[in-house]
């Protein structure tokens, strides 16, 4: 049996982002946009996302909206299977 290589995720945020809560609830909305989006990226990526809202709060809408694109900009999304 073969396995597939894993994608490993690693989240950063701006020091100066308001405080620990608000960094760190960032990091807990993100981390369930990525827990909804399982197979998102390519096998075997390496990917570390850094957090810089526009504004705080963010909805975990836009969070994922966000990702998404920019996943599609760099070229690290799962190619759609036929």
């Amino acid at each position: 049996m073969t396995r597939q290589p894993q994608v490993r995720v690693g989240l950063r945020t701006k020091r100066g982002l308001k405080g620990a809560v608000v960094r760190n609830r960032l990091k807990r909305q993100l981390r369930v946009v990525l827990s909804a989006q399982q197979g998102l990226f390519q096998p075997g990526s390496d990917v570390v996302i850094v957090l810089h809202p526009p504004r705080v709060p963010i909805s975990t809408k836009a969070l994922e909206k966000e990702l998404r694109e920019l996943c599609r900009r760099t070229n690290l999304l799962q190619p759609a299977a036929s």
